[in-house]
C-alpha cells in the first residue's frame, strides 16, 4: 500500500457531507460548528490528522466514547429493550474516514475482496447478495436439483474480534506500516464513559492486556 496522503481537498469533502444533526462527541463540538466552519478549518484539521499519521498516535479524547441509550420497543421499565449507542468525537469519524477510504481503494485495487463478501462493500448490499442467490436457487430447483439452505448469525461478531489478530491480519495483506501503527493506537486505551444520577463512570479498555477498570470520573 501507497502513504495515506492526507489534503484539505479531501478533508474539506468530507466536512461537507457532515451529518450536523447527530450529537457530538465527548469533547462537545458539535458537527454543525464543524460544518460551518469547514473552510476556516480544514487546513487546521489537514495538519492535525497528518501529525497524528505520521506519529502513530491520535489525542486521548478521540479514544472516549459516551454511552447513551435509545428504546428500541417494549416497556420502557426493562433493560433489554434499550440499546446502547457510543458517541464519539467528530473529528476523529473523519479521520477514521479517511483511512477507510484509503484501506478500501487498495484492497479493491488489488482483487482483496472475496467474490462472497457483500457487507459494507459499495456496490454490494444485501439486496443483491439475495437476489443472487435467490437465482441460485432458482435455477437449482428448476434443475430438479435439492437445494439445502442454512443460515448463521454470529453474536457480538465485532465485539469479539481479536485485536492483535487484526492487526497481523492487517500487516499481511500489506497495509501501509504508518496506516496499522495508527489503527494499533486507535485501538489501545480506549474510554467509554457513562453518566448516572449525576456520576459519570469511566470504563477503560486495555485489549492489549484484557483487562478492564471502571473508575468514577
Amino acid at each position: 500500500m501507497t502513504d495515506l496522503i492526507i489534503s484539505k481537498k479531501f478533508v474539506l469533502k468530507k466536512l461537507n457531507v457532515l451529518k450536523i444533526n447527530t450529537s457530538p462527541g465527548p469533547d462537545l463540538i458539535h458537527p454543525k460548528v464543524l460544518y460551518e466552519l469547514r473552510d476556516v478549518i480544514s487546513p487546521y484539521l489537514c495538519h492535525l490528522f497528518e501529525q497524528s499519521l505520521f506519529q502513530g498516535k491520535i489525542p486521548n479524547d478521540w479514544k472516549m466514547s459516551s454511552v447513551t441509550v435509545i428504546h428500541k420497543k417494549g416497556k420502557k421499565n426493562c433493560v433489554e429493550n434499550y440499546r446502547p449507542i457510543s458517541l464519539t468525537c467528530i473529528t476523529c469519524k473523519i479521520m477514521e474516514s479517511l483511512v477507510r477510504d484509503h484501506i478500501m481503494h487498495y484492497f479493491k485495487s488489488n482483487n482483496l475482496f472475496s467474490k462472497f463478501q457483500y457487507g459494507f462493500i459499495t456496490g454490494r448490499s444485501v439486496s443483491v447478495q439475495l437476489l443472487r442467490v435467490l437465482d441460485d436457487w432458482t435455477s437449482a430447483v428448476d434443475k430438479g436439483s435439492q437445494v439445502d439452505i442454512v443460515y448463521t448469525d454470529f453474536e457480538k461478531a465485532f465485539d469479539k474480534i481479536s485485536h492483535p489478530h487484526l492487526i497481523s491480519k492487517l500487516y499481511s495483506y500489506g497495509i501501509n506500516n504508518k496506516v496499522v501503527e495508527w489503527i494499533s493506537c486507535f485501538l489501545s486505551q480506549r474510554m467509554q464513559r457513562v453518566k448516572v444520577n449525576g456520576t459519570v463512570f469511566c470504563l477503560i479498555l486495555r485489549w492489549y492486556q484484557a483487562v478492564y477498570h471502571m473508575v468514577v470520573c
